[in-house]
Protein backbone atom coordinates (compact mmCIF):
# COMPACT_ATOMS: atom_id res chain seq x y z
CA UNK A 1 0.00 0.00 0.00
CA UNK A 2 3.05 2.27 0.36
CA UNK A 3 4.26 1.27 -3.10
CA UNK A 4 7.14 -0.87 -1.76
CA UNK A 5 7.48 -4.11 -3.76
CA UNK A 6 8.58 -7.33 -2.12
CA UNK A 7 10.06 -10.76 -2.73
CA UNK A 8 8.77 -13.34 -0.23
CA UNK A 9 10.23 -16.82 0.28
CA UNK A 10 7.42 -19.30 0.97
CA UNK A 11 8.74 -22.64 2.33
CA UNK A 12 5.42 -23.87 3.76
CA UNK A 13 2.81 -22.79 1.15
CA UNK A 14 0.94 -20.45 3.52
CA UNK A 15 2.35 -17.20 2.09
CA UNK A 16 0.94 -18.08 -1.31
CA UNK A 17 -2.33 -16.73 0.15
CA UNK A 18 -1.06 -13.14 0.20
CA UNK A 19 -3.44 -12.34 -2.66
CA UNK A 20 -6.51 -14.01 -1.11
CA UNK A 21 -9.42 -11.96 0.19
CA UNK A 22 -11.18 -12.88 3.42
CA UNK A 23 -14.36 -14.87 2.60
CA UNK A 24 -16.21 -12.77 5.20
CA UNK A 25 -15.28 -9.77 7.29
CA UNK A 26 -13.63 -10.70 10.62
CA UNK A 27 -15.62 -9.63 13.67
CA UNK A 28 -12.63 -7.83 15.13
CA UNK A 29 -12.18 -5.57 12.11
CA UNK A 30 -13.09 -1.92 12.20
CA UNK A 31 -14.41 -0.11 9.14
CA UNK A 32 -10.87 1.21 8.67
CA UNK A 33 -9.46 -2.34 8.60
CA UNK A 34 -12.02 -3.37 6.00
CA UNK A 35 -11.15 -0.35 3.86
CA UNK A 36 -7.45 -1.16 4.11
CA UNK A 37 -8.05 -4.76 3.03
CA UNK A 38 -10.00 -3.55 -0.01
CA UNK A 39 -7.24 -1.07 -0.87
CA UNK A 40 -4.54 -3.73 -0.42
CA UNK A 41 -6.22 -6.18 -2.80
CA UNK A 42 -6.72 -3.38 -5.34
CA UNK A 43 -3.06 -2.27 -5.37
CA UNK A 44 -1.13 -5.52 -4.71
CA UNK A 45 0.08 -7.51 -7.72
CA UNK A 46 0.67 -10.88 -6.05
CA UNK A 47 2.53 -13.27 -8.35
CA UNK A 48 3.42 -16.80 -7.23
CA UNK A 49 6.55 -18.38 -8.70
CA UNK A 50 7.20 -22.12 -8.55
CA UNK A 51 10.85 -23.07 -9.12
CA UNK A 52 11.08 -26.76 -9.98
CA UNK A 53 7.39 -27.00 -11.00
CA UNK A 54 6.96 -26.42 -14.72
CA UNK A 55 3.17 -26.77 -14.51
CA UNK A 56 2.90 -23.73 -12.21
CA UNK A 57 4.82 -20.52 -12.85
CA UNK A 58 8.43 -21.75 -13.19
CA UNK A 59 11.49 -19.59 -12.91
CA UNK A 60 14.99 -20.27 -14.22
CA UNK A 61 18.26 -19.65 -12.47
CA UNK A 62 21.55 -17.96 -13.10
CA UNK A 63 24.29 -19.55 -11.04
CA UNK A 64 26.60 -16.54 -11.21
CA UNK A 65 26.40 -12.94 -10.02
CA UNK A 66 26.30 -10.11 -12.54
CA UNK A 67 30.00 -9.26 -12.25
CA UNK A 68 29.76 -6.56 -14.92
CA UNK A 69 27.62 -4.44 -12.58
CA UNK A 70 30.18 -4.42 -9.74
CA UNK A 71 32.84 -1.70 -9.75
CA UNK A 72 34.03 -1.88 -6.14
CA UNK A 73 36.92 -4.34 -5.66
CA UNK A 74 35.80 -5.49 -2.20
CA UNK A 75 32.26 -6.11 -3.39
CA UNK A 76 33.58 -8.00 -6.41
CA UNK A 77 35.59 -10.22 -4.05
CA UNK A 78 32.37 -10.91 -2.09
CA UNK A 79 30.58 -11.84 -5.31
CA UNK A 80 33.48 -14.12 -6.31
CA UNK A 81 33.22 -15.87 -2.93
CA UNK A 82 29.47 -16.34 -3.41
CA UNK A 83 29.97 -17.81 -6.90
CA UNK A 84 32.70 -20.16 -5.62
CA UNK A 85 30.42 -21.31 -2.76
CA UNK A 86 27.69 -21.99 -5.32
CA UNK A 87 29.84 -24.08 -7.66
CA UNK A 88 32.10 -26.09 -5.34
CA UNK A 89 29.31 -28.55 -4.33
CA UNK A 90 29.36 -29.77 -7.93
CA UNK A 91 33.00 -30.85 -7.57
CA UNK A 92 33.96 -34.20 -6.00
CA UNK A 93 34.74 -34.73 -2.28
CA UNK A 94 37.51 -33.53 -0.01
CA UNK A 95 40.57 -35.27 -1.43
CA UNK A 96 43.85 -33.50 -2.19
CA UNK A 97 42.90 -33.45 -5.87
CA UNK A 98 39.47 -31.99 -5.05
CA UNK A 99 41.08 -29.21 -3.01
CA UNK A 100 43.40 -28.42 -5.92
CA UNK A 101 40.41 -28.25 -8.24
CA UNK A 102 38.62 -25.89 -5.87
CA UNK A 103 41.68 -23.63 -5.82
CA UNK A 104 41.82 -23.58 -9.61
CA UNK A 105 38.09 -22.83 -9.75
CA UNK A 106 38.60 -19.86 -7.40
CA UNK A 107 41.31 -18.46 -9.65
CA UNK A 108 39.18 -18.99 -12.74
CA UNK A 109 36.20 -17.17 -11.20
CA UNK A 110 38.43 -14.25 -10.23
CA UNK A 111 39.71 -13.98 -13.82
CA UNK A 112 36.18 -14.41 -15.14
CA UNK A 113 34.88 -11.62 -12.88
CA UNK A 114 37.75 -9.28 -13.79
CA UNK A 115 36.87 -9.70 -17.47
CA UNK A 116 33.21 -8.81 -16.92
CA UNK A 117 31.71 -12.23 -16.20
CA UNK A 118 28.83 -13.74 -18.15
CA UNK A 119 26.82 -16.95 -18.04
CA UNK A 120 27.85 -20.32 -16.61
CA UNK A 121 28.55 -21.56 -20.14
CA UNK A 122 31.10 -18.75 -20.52
CA UNK A 123 32.87 -19.76 -17.31
CA UNK A 124 32.91 -23.40 -18.40
CA UNK A 125 34.49 -22.33 -21.69
CA UNK A 126 37.18 -20.43 -19.79
CA UNK A 127 37.90 -23.51 -17.69
CA UNK A 128 38.06 -25.75 -20.75
CA UNK A 129 40.74 -23.51 -22.24
CA UNK A 130 42.32 -22.07 -19.10
CA UNK A 131 44.30 -18.86 -19.77
CA UNK A 132 47.87 -18.54 -18.59
CA UNK A 133 48.36 -17.08 -15.13
CA UNK A 134 45.05 -18.17 -13.64
CA UNK A 135 46.64 -20.83 -11.43
CA UNK A 136 50.14 -21.85 -10.34
CA UNK A 137 49.14 -25.52 -10.11
CA UNK A 138 51.44 -27.66 -12.26
CA UNK A 139 48.44 -29.52 -13.72
CA UNK A 140 46.10 -26.54 -13.89
CA UNK A 141 45.10 -27.05 -17.53
CA UNK A 142 44.13 -30.70 -17.07
CA UNK A 143 42.32 -30.16 -13.77
CA UNK A 144 40.45 -27.13 -15.15
CA UNK A 145 39.26 -29.33 -18.02
CA UNK A 146 37.93 -31.84 -15.48
CA UNK A 147 36.12 -29.04 -13.63
CA UNK A 148 34.51 -27.99 -16.91
CA UNK A 149 33.38 -31.58 -17.49
CA UNK A 150 31.95 -31.79 -13.95
CA UNK A 151 29.95 -28.61 -14.47
CA UNK A 152 28.69 -29.80 -17.86
CA UNK A 153 27.48 -33.00 -16.17
CA UNK A 154 25.82 -31.06 -13.35
CA UNK A 155 23.86 -28.95 -15.82
CA UNK A 156 22.79 -32.06 -17.74
CA UNK A 157 21.55 -33.85 -14.61
CA UNK A 158 19.96 -30.96 -12.71
CA UNK A 159 16.96 -29.30 -14.39
CA UNK A 160 17.17 -26.39 -11.94
CA UNK A 161 20.47 -25.40 -13.57
CA UNK A 162 18.86 -25.21 -16.99
CA UNK A 163 16.96 -22.25 -18.39
CA UNK A 164 13.30 -23.22 -17.90
CA UNK A 165 10.72 -20.52 -17.18
CA UNK A 166 11.00 -16.82 -16.49
CA UNK A 167 14.63 -15.70 -16.06
CA UNK A 168 15.47 -14.90 -12.46
CA UNK A 169 15.61 -11.13 -12.91
CA UNK A 170 15.03 -9.11 -9.75
CA UNK A 171 13.55 -6.34 -11.88
CA UNK A 172 10.79 -8.76 -12.97
CA UNK A 173 10.33 -9.91 -9.38
CA UNK A 174 10.00 -6.34 -8.12
CA UNK A 175 8.18 -4.72 -11.04
CA UNK A 176 5.16 -5.86 -13.01
CA UNK A 177 3.34 -4.52 -16.06
CA UNK A 178 0.06 -3.84 -14.29
CA UNK A 179 0.83 -0.57 -12.55
CA UNK A 180 0.41 -2.16 -9.12
CA UNK A 181 2.83 -2.96 -6.29
CA UNK A 182 4.35 -6.34 -7.03
CA UNK A 183 4.52 -9.01 -4.34
CA UNK A 184 6.55 -11.92 -5.70
CA UNK A 185 5.91 -15.04 -3.63
CA UNK A 186 8.54 -17.68 -4.41
CA UNK A 187 7.09 -21.01 -3.35
CA UNK A 188 9.84 -23.50 -2.52
CA UNK A 189 7.62 -26.58 -2.31
CA UNK A 190 8.72 -27.87 -5.73
CA UNK A 191 12.37 -28.15 -4.67
CA UNK A 192 12.71 -31.75 -3.55
CA UNK A 193 15.64 -31.44 -1.15
CA UNK A 194 17.14 -28.97 1.29
CA UNK A 195 20.18 -28.77 -0.96
CA UNK A 196 18.07 -27.75 -3.98
CA UNK A 197 16.18 -25.23 -1.88
CA UNK A 198 19.33 -23.67 -0.42
CA UNK A 199 21.00 -23.57 -3.85
CA UNK A 200 18.03 -21.72 -5.32
CA UNK A 201 17.92 -19.20 -2.46
CA UNK A 202 21.66 -18.66 -2.80
CA UNK A 203 21.28 -17.77 -6.46
CA UNK A 204 18.40 -15.47 -5.72
CA UNK A 205 20.47 -13.64 -3.12
CA UNK A 206 23.46 -13.35 -5.47
CA UNK A 207 21.17 -11.80 -8.07
CA UNK A 208 19.79 -9.36 -5.49
CA UNK A 209 23.33 -8.50 -4.33
CA UNK A 210 24.34 -7.24 -7.76
CA UNK A 211 20.91 -5.87 -8.79
CA UNK A 212 20.54 -3.47 -5.86
CA UNK A 213 23.99 -2.01 -6.50
CA UNK A 214 23.13 -1.24 -10.09
CA UNK A 215 19.56 -0.17 -9.24
CA UNK A 216 19.43 1.43 -5.78
CA UNK A 217 15.90 2.36 -4.69
CA UNK A 218 15.13 5.71 -3.04
CA UNK A 219 11.64 4.48 -2.08
CA UNK A 220 12.55 1.01 -0.85
CA UNK A 221 12.12 -2.68 -1.65
CA UNK A 222 11.63 -5.65 0.69
CA UNK A 223 13.00 -9.21 0.84
CA UNK A 224 11.25 -11.57 3.29
CA UNK A 225 12.68 -14.91 4.44
CA UNK A 226 10.22 -17.13 6.29
CA UNK A 227 11.57 -20.00 8.44
CA UNK A 228 14.84 -18.09 8.43
CA UNK A 229 16.57 -20.50 10.82
CA UNK A 230 16.72 -23.04 7.97
CA UNK A 231 18.55 -20.67 5.61
CA UNK A 232 20.85 -18.72 7.95
CA UNK A 233 21.29 -21.07 10.93
CA UNK A 234 23.55 -20.30 13.86
CA UNK A 235 26.71 -22.35 13.82
CA UNK A 236 26.12 -24.60 10.83
CA UNK A 237 26.49 -23.43 7.26
CA UNK A 238 24.16 -23.72 4.28
CA UNK A 239 24.67 -23.02 0.59
CA UNK A 240 22.81 -19.72 0.99
CA UNK A 241 24.13 -18.50 4.35
CA UNK A 242 27.19 -16.62 3.07
CA UNK A 243 25.22 -14.78 0.38
CA UNK A 244 22.55 -13.86 2.96
CA UNK A 245 25.23 -12.41 5.26
CA UNK A 246 26.73 -10.40 2.40
CA UNK A 247 23.32 -9.15 1.33
CA UNK A 248 22.36 -8.21 4.89
CA UNK A 249 25.54 -6.18 5.31
CA UNK A 250 24.96 -4.21 2.09
CA UNK A 251 21.19 -4.09 1.57
CA UNK A 252 20.20 -1.11 3.69
CA UNK A 253 22.33 1.47 1.90
CA UNK A 254 20.85 0.44 -1.47
CA UNK A 255 17.23 0.65 -0.34
CA UNK A 256 16.52 -3.04 0.30
CA UNK A 257 14.85 -3.95 3.57
CA UNK A 258 15.10 -7.52 4.83
CA UNK A 259 12.77 -9.43 7.14
CA UNK A 260 13.79 -12.69 8.85
CA UNK A 261 10.82 -14.56 10.33
CA UNK A 262 11.32 -17.52 12.67
CA UNK A 263 9.88 -19.43 15.60
CA UNK A 264 13.41 -20.29 16.73
CA UNK A 265 15.18 -16.95 17.32
CA UNK A 266 18.32 -18.55 18.76
CA UNK A 267 18.54 -20.62 15.59
CA UNK A 268 19.47 -17.63 13.42
CA UNK A 269 23.07 -16.61 12.85
CA UNK A 270 24.18 -13.85 15.23
CA UNK A 271 25.59 -11.71 12.41
CA UNK A 272 22.14 -11.61 10.86
CA UNK A 273 20.42 -10.75 14.14
CA UNK A 274 22.90 -7.97 14.93
CA UNK A 275 22.20 -6.35 11.55
CA UNK A 276 18.44 -6.25 12.20
CA UNK A 277 17.46 -2.83 13.56
CA UNK A 278 13.85 -3.79 14.26
CA UNK A 279 12.71 -6.77 16.33
CA UNK A 280 9.13 -8.01 16.75
CA UNK A 281 8.42 -10.76 19.30
CA UNK A 282 5.14 -12.70 19.34
CA UNK A 283 3.77 -15.46 21.53
CA UNK A 284 6.13 -18.36 22.18
CA UNK A 285 5.13 -21.79 23.44
CA UNK A 286 8.21 -23.75 24.50
CA UNK A 287 10.15 -22.84 27.63
CA UNK A 288 13.44 -22.94 25.74
CA UNK A 289 12.20 -20.41 23.18
CA UNK A 290 10.74 -18.19 25.89
CA UNK A 291 14.10 -18.24 27.68
CA UNK A 292 15.82 -17.24 24.44
CA UNK A 293 13.43 -14.30 24.02
CA UNK A 294 14.07 -13.28 27.63
CA UNK A 295 17.80 -13.07 26.87
CA UNK A 296 17.29 -11.12 23.64
CA UNK A 297 14.93 -8.62 25.23
CA UNK A 298 17.13 -8.21 28.30
CA UNK A 299 19.95 -7.16 25.96
CA UNK A 300 17.62 -4.40 24.73
CA UNK A 301 16.63 -3.29 28.24
CA UNK A 302 13.29 -5.06 28.46
CA UNK A 303 11.59 -8.11 29.91
CA UNK A 304 9.23 -10.70 28.45
CA UNK A 305 7.62 -12.39 31.45
CA UNK A 306 4.21 -12.51 29.79
CA UNK A 307 5.17 -13.46 26.23
CA UNK A 308 3.96 -17.03 26.71
CA UNK A 309 0.48 -15.68 27.51
CA UNK A 310 0.10 -13.29 24.58
CA UNK A 311 -3.13 -13.40 22.59
CA UNK A 312 -3.32 -13.22 18.81
CA UNK A 313 -2.07 -9.87 17.51
CA UNK A 314 0.03 -8.96 20.59
CA UNK A 315 3.75 -8.32 20.16
CA UNK A 316 6.74 -6.71 21.75
CA UNK A 317 8.33 -4.21 19.37
CA UNK A 318 11.81 -2.67 19.37
CA UNK A 319 13.58 -0.52 16.80
CA UNK A 320 16.23 2.21 16.50
CA UNK A 321 15.48 4.90 19.05
CA UNK A 322 13.51 2.63 21.38
CA UNK A 323 14.81 2.73 24.93
CA UNK A 324 13.38 -0.76 25.44
CA UNK A 325 10.87 -3.10 23.73
CA UNK A 326 7.23 -2.08 24.19
CA UNK A 327 3.90 -3.77 23.54
CA UNK A 328 1.85 -3.24 20.39
CA UNK A 329 -1.41 -4.73 19.17
CA UNK A 330 -1.98 -5.31 15.48
CA UNK A 331 -5.12 -6.12 13.46
CA UNK A 332 -5.48 -9.37 11.54
CA UNK A 333 -3.74 -9.69 8.17
CA UNK A 334 -5.42 -7.91 5.28
CA UNK A 335 -5.14 -11.14 3.28
CA UNK A 336 -6.82 -14.39 4.36
CA UNK A 337 -4.73 -17.01 6.17
CA UNK A 338 -6.83 -19.88 7.59
CA UNK A 339 -5.24 -22.45 9.94
CA UNK A 340 -4.24 -24.84 7.15
CA UNK A 341 -2.02 -23.81 4.21
CA UNK A 342 -3.09 -24.58 0.65
CA UNK A 343 -2.12 -27.93 -0.85
CA UNK A 344 0.62 -28.24 -3.46
CA UNK A 345 -2.01 -28.51 -6.20
CA UNK A 346 -3.75 -25.38 -4.94
CA UNK A 347 -0.46 -23.49 -4.97
CA UNK A 348 0.11 -24.55 -8.58
CA UNK A 349 -3.36 -23.32 -9.53
CA UNK A 350 -2.71 -19.99 -7.80
CA UNK A 351 0.63 -19.70 -9.60
CA UNK A 352 -0.98 -20.33 -12.98
CA UNK A 353 -3.66 -17.72 -12.42
CA UNK A 354 -1.20 -15.13 -11.10
CA UNK A 355 1.04 -15.23 -14.17
CA UNK A 356 -1.63 -14.08 -16.58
Amino acid sequence: MLGIPSIVLDPNNDLSRLGDAWPSRPESWSDEDAAKAKAYLACADVVIWTPGVSSGNPISLNLLPDFASIDDADERDQAVDMAWTTLTPFLPGGSVKANRMKGILAGAIRRFAAEGGGQLTDLIALLADLPDGVSQDSNAQRLAGEIADQLHAAVAMNPLLQSVGEPLDPKTLFEGPRGKTRVSVINLGGLASNEARDSFVNRLQMSLFTFIKRNPSPTGRLYVIDEAQNFVPSGAGTACKASAQSLTAQARKYGLGMTFATQAPKGIDNKIVSNCATHVYGRMGSSATIDAIHDMMAAKGGTADDIGRFSRGEFYFSTDGSTRPFKVRTPLCLSWHPPNPPTADEVIQKARSSRG
